[in-house]
Order: C-alpha cells, then sequence, then structure tokens
C-alpha cells in the first residue's frame, strides 16, 4: 500500500498534469487521478461557488460586526447595571471570541475527519438558530421591588452571553469551511482570486452593517419625536433587533445552496482513497465538458467503469498519528506555527485601530473630554455608555448612532472594501509573501505617523481629518494585505490531508490574539492617547511580520511564456509586451503575471514521504 501511495503523488504533482508514463505497480487507476485534477484546473472561475461561500463567509462576518452597530442601542434599552460585571459588553464580545476560536479548531478538524461538505450549511443553519435566539432575548416581566429597585424575571445580559457564545461558535466554523472548501475546489490559475473575492465580502458585510442600522434608524424613528426618552427606547430595542436578525437573509439564501455542493474531490482522493468517486464529483460540479479534447480519451462522467480505484479511508487513529508525524518531520509544523504567529500579530494589531469600539471614532472628531464611559447617576454606573460622544453629553440616541455608523462606515469600511477590490485585481501579480512584507512595513510606517499624531498634537478639531484619513489608508492597506493574505496563505500551504485542522488551528491563533487585546482596549480610558500608545507598539509587530514572512513557503511562480510569445525577438521589446495582451498600467509598472503552484506541489501529501518511514 505504501508503494501505491507512493507513486500517487507522483501522479498527482506538477508532473502528473502532464501525460506520463505508467508502469504496472503504480496505484491502480491513476489516471483517474489525473483527470480529476485536470477537470478542476480546467474548471476555471465558478461563479457558483464564489456566490456560495461569499454569501455565507457576509452573513458570519455581519454577525461577528454587527454589535458595534446593536451596542449602544442595547446599552440606552437595557443598562447593563453591573450585570454579567463591570463591563458587559467586553464580557459578551469576548465569550463570542471564544466560542469563534474553538469553532474554527472543532469544525477544522470535523472538515478533515468526516468530510467537508457534512458540515458545509449545517454552521450557518446554527448561525440562524443563535440569531433567532438573540433577537428574542428579553428582561422578562420589569417590576418594581420594596426597596423601590426596578426587578426582572430574566436577565437579558444573560440570555445575550450564552446565544452570543452559540454565535460565534457557528461564525468560527464558518471560517475554515468555506476557505477549504473553495481553495480544494477551484483551478489553480483561479485560485488567489476565488480566495480573495470570499474574503472581500468581510468589509462589505462590516459597511452592510452600518447601512442596515442607519436604514432601520430612519424607518422605526420616522413618526417619532427624538426628544421623548420612551419613545426613543422603544426605537431603539427594534433597531438592534433589526440590524441582528437580518443576518439571516442571506444564511438562508447560503445554505440551501451549500447543500448542492458536492464533496471536495482531494477529500475522497487523499483522505478516502476512492479516485472513482474523486472523479465523479469533480465532473459533478464542472460537468463532463471540461475535458474536451483531452488526449488521454478517458470520459469523466463515467468514473466507476473501472473498480480499481477505490481504497480504504484513513482511521482515526492513523490519522492523528499521521497528523503528529506530519507536524514533526515534514514543513507543516514550521509554517503552522509560523501562520499561528502570524495571524495572532495580525489580530491584536489590527484590533488596535479601535474602530472595532463605538466609542473610538467620536474621540477622533471631538474634544475629549474626560473617560470613555462617564458615570450616571444612582445605583447604575453605567446608565449612560451607551452615550459614546462625551463631548456632547446631552446628545439624543438618534443623532448618536447616526453620526457613528455614518463614520464607521466613510473612514473604515470604504478604505477596506477598496483594499480588498485592490487584492482580487494583483494577487497573481505580485508573491503573496513578498506583498506581506511590503503592506506589513508600509502599515508600521503609519502605525508610527498617527500613533506620534495622536500623542504629539493638542486635541484641535482640525486635526481630525488628518486622522481620518490616515485610519482609512491603514484600513486598505490592511485590506490589500496582511489581513487577508495571511488567510489565503493559510489556505494552501498545508497537505490536504490535515489542512482543515491546520487551518483551524492557525486561525484559532488568531482569534487568541483577538481574545487577549481586547479587554485592553475595553478598560481603556482617555482614548486618543490611549490609542496612540498601542499605534506605537503595533508599530513593532507590524515589523515582526514582515520579518516572519521570509519563513513562508512560496506559493507561485514565473508564468511561462505561451509558445506564440516565445517566437517573437527579443529586439522587439514592444511587441512582446504587446502580445502578452496585458494591461497598459500593468506593464507600465513592470509587473509580470504569476502563476499558482497546485495544492499538491505546495504541500505533498505527507505520507508519500512518511509511509517508509
Amino acid at each position: 500500500m505504501r508503494g501505491h501511495i507512493r507513486s500517487m503523488s507522483a501522479a498527482v504533482g506538477l508532473q502528473g498534469l502532464e501525460p506520463a508514463v505508467f508502469t504496472s505497480h503504480t496505484l491502480p487507476g491513476p489516471d483517474r487521478m489525473k483527470q480529476t485534477l485536470k477537470i478542476l484546473d480546467h474548471g476555471g472561475f465558478s461563479k457558483r461557488l464564489l456566490f456560495v461561500g461569499a454569501s455565507g463567509f457576509l452573513a458570519s462576518i455581519y454577525c461577528l460586526f454587527a454589535t458595534n452597530v446593536t451596542k449602544p442601542a442595547l446599552f440606552f434599552v437595557y443598562p447593563p447595571c453591573d450585570r454579567l460585571s463591570s463591563n458587559a459588553g467586553m464580557v459578551i464580545d469576548e465569550l463570542m471570541l471564544i466560542g469563534a476560536a474553538i469553532g474554527m479548531l472543532v469544525a477544522g478538524n470535523l472538515a478533515d475527519l468526516k468530510g467537508r461538505k457534512k458540515l458545509y450549511g449545517f454552521e450557518l443553519a446554527a448561525l440562524i438558530i443563535a440569531t433567532l435566539g438573540v433577537t428574542q432575548a428579553s428582561e422578562g416581566f420589569r417590576s418594581r421591588g420594596t426597596d423601590g429597585k426596578l426587578e426582572y424575571t430574566m436577565d437579558i445580559y444573560s440570555w445575550l452571553a450564552w446565544w452570543r457564545f452559540v454565535l460565534g461558535c457557528a461564525i468560527g466554523a464558518e471560517h475554515p469551511l468555506v476557505t477549504i472548501i473553495t481553495a480544494e475546489w477551484v483551478s489553480r490559475k483561479s485560485r488567489g482570486r476565488m480566495l480573495a473575492s470570499v474574503y472581500a465580502a468581510q468589509p462589505v458585510a462590516r459597511l452592510l452593517s452600518y447601512a442596515v442600522g442607519i436604514a432601520a434608524l430612519k424607518i422605526a424613528s420616522s413618526h417619532v419625536d427624538p426628544s421623548n426618552i420612551e419613545s426613543s427606547m422603544r426605537v431603539a430595542d427594534q433597531v438592534w433587533r433589526w440590524v441582528t436578525g437580518i443576518a439571516i437573509i442571506p444564511a438562508a439564501l447560503a445554505v440551501g445552496f451549500r447543500f448542492t455542493v458536492p464533496e471536495s474531490p482531494r477529500f475522497h482522493a487523499y483522505i478516502r482513497r476512492d479516485l472513482s468517486m474523486a472523479l465523479k464529483k469533480a465532473g459533478e460540479l464542472y460537468g463532463t465538458n471540461a475535458l474536451k479534447g483531452e488526449p488521454n480519451g478517458q470520459s469523466p462522467g463515467n468514473p466507476d467503469s473501472d473498480s480499481e480505484g477505490e481504497g480504504e479511508s484513513l482511521s482515526l487513529s492513523s490519522w492523528w498519528g499521521g497528523a503528529v508525524k506530519c507536524l514533526r518531520h515534514t514543513r507543516a509544523g514550521k509554517d503552522l506555527a509560523v501562520l499561528s504567529l502570524l495571524w495572532a500579530i495580525v489580530d491584536i494589531s489590527w484590533y488596535c485601530l479601535s474602530m472595532d469600539s463605538p466609542g473610538a471614532m467620536p474621540t477622533f472628531w471631538n474634544s475629549p473630554s474626560g473617560d470613555k464611559n462617564d458615570p450616571g447617576e444612582g445605583d447604575c454606573p453605567e446608565l449612560n455608555s451607551w452615550l459614546t460622544d462625551t463631548s456632547n453629553p446631552g446628545g439624543s440616541f438618534h443623532r448618536e448612532m447616526e453620526r457613528n455608523a455614518v463614520r464607521f462606515a466613510v473612514v473604515v469600511s470604504i478604505g477596506a472594501i477598496l483594499g480588498s477590490a485592490a487584492l482580487i485585481v494583483i494577487v497573481n501579480r505580485f508573491h503573496r509573501r513578498s506583498l506581506l512584507r511590503v503592506t506589513s512595513c508600509a502599515l508600521a510606517l503609519l502605525f508610527g505617523i498617527t500613533g506620534t499624531v495622536l500623542l504629539a498634537t493638542p486635541p484641535k478639531t482640525d486635526n481630525r481629518t488628518a486622522v481620518d484619513v490616515l485610519f482609512g489608508i491603514m484600513h486598505f492597506l490592511f485590506g490589500v494585505g496582511p489581513r487577508t493574505l495571511v488567510m489565503i496563505i493559510a489556505a494552501e500551504v498545508f497537505p490536504t490531508v490535515y489542512r482543515g485542522t491546520f487551518y483551524g488551528m492557525a486561525a484559532a491563533a488568531g482569534k487568541v490574539g483577538a481574545i487577549v487585546i481586547r479587554p485592553i482596549i475595553g478598560r481603556t480610558t482617555k482614548m486618543e492617547g490611549a490609542v496612540g500608545i498601542r499605534l506605537l507598539v503595533a508599530v513593532i509587530l507590524m515589523a515582526l511580520v514582515a520579518s516572519l514572512c521570509r519563513f513562508l513557503p512560496e506559493v507561485q511562480r514565473e508564468k511561462k511564456p505561451r509558445d506564440h510569445e516565445q517566437n517573437i525577438p527579443a529586439s522587439d521589446g514592444e511587441k512582446a509586451r504587446a502580445a502578452s495582451g496585458r494591461p497598459w498600467f500593468i506593464r507600465a509598472c513592470g509587473l509580470r503575471k504569476l502563476e499558482n503552484m497546485s495544492l499538491e506541489e505546495i504541500a505533498p501529501n505527507p505520507q508519500d514521504r512518511l509511509g517508509a518511514e
């Protein structure tokens, strides 16, 4: 069997994509593995996969960022008043992040053991249930006790803490499933562009949460007097529930389509060791015309004509033993350590911007009046925790929420969306690790400039526009660089047998970084100075990211010129460039299109090497 596995590696490697000669001692049915990979490589950019993956990813990320819109409204209607802790919002956020880390670990591992398809869709069903649970959270019956204090039959923050934790688990499970299915199904030519397109749903979801918040506020308050507290509380209660619940729509659209996506052929080939089924599943998605004109003439539409392609799947004990050996004896262990560290550092640096804190933006737009949260009155010190603009203590809830949503949309989301769009265009024009290194260095420079500006200049209104521009540029760089590239590289560098597990571990490490930095941000006072200090610390972190890039494997190479380009005389450079068909701005920048390496070439099947030991 070991000899058979080693011969399969030769069939599925880079050389296996070209016509090859097979001897009698090779794995039975090697042509089926060749045909499977050819179908995938000829499949191109699948709009169906993009829609199915991006819609679910958008729903999960929307739920994650919607809390920035809903938190002020929630606190306005239901003052925390020391429930859960002195900072109820931080506790709920921490539980959601912990749930996300657990979901990433569990879903990634189950995707390897049970199949990518088995969970694809169920995590969105869990997300829908958890979202419904959040929107129905209540305090129950309210009355006044003998001491005059309000008493409730239920605790809304306990409800929210539980359902946010469940929601975090569903969001975490979504991340590795979408990534590995997308990476394994698309052609190697389209892999970078497809992954970048799926991840572009993150800033779109963030912008959508702000837009939905503004729309819900406009509709609910159209006939309400903002000066009336009871009417404003009724509006706020409707707004945060609508903003949260709207995530059900894209999740419901995606969940139905996900059950129609076939299992990954690579899962059948490398884990189930069933080459017939691998070929059959590839044909189900891309059809039998993908290989029209191929010289070997085997029809992918009839993969079961030769039954020799089936084999036994890996047992649980051998799988775990193989995973440990893979980490110890191949570069997968080094890649996992480097990517886990990179992911954690990037998340810490990204949260250092504090742009996910509802109180951050007003601090930069207005002269701060003291601590971030002004105390309330009486027995509830958090009575005014909804008031993010402490320089305007008499402001109404309507004005507060609308201004915050507009500021977030303009400064944060637009820059991030432009960064994600730029990455889709240039993802195959630059080596991934080189682009990661350059954008990390640029972020370190901007962190230093912005942090110095916040600390060294007095809080004047005329400084705010420059700070907002710098923050927008930094979010652009995060979108075109570290925050997206680390996820793309992690989807490519691990072997198929353990891709889900190792990716889930690296992603969970990123959430650990967020879990660590969130309490530091939550307990920060005098926001402007604190953000300045954190940005200066992030300079060191991003410099560390740039230095760690050299330990990442290469996943691309220079694309070979086409046959008709090779015959153009070297002296006629202009004609050669014109024949390449590259846009003028690409030629002006001297960029050459790169070619993605196959997943099997980047990370060969570890059993091929370790099985003989």
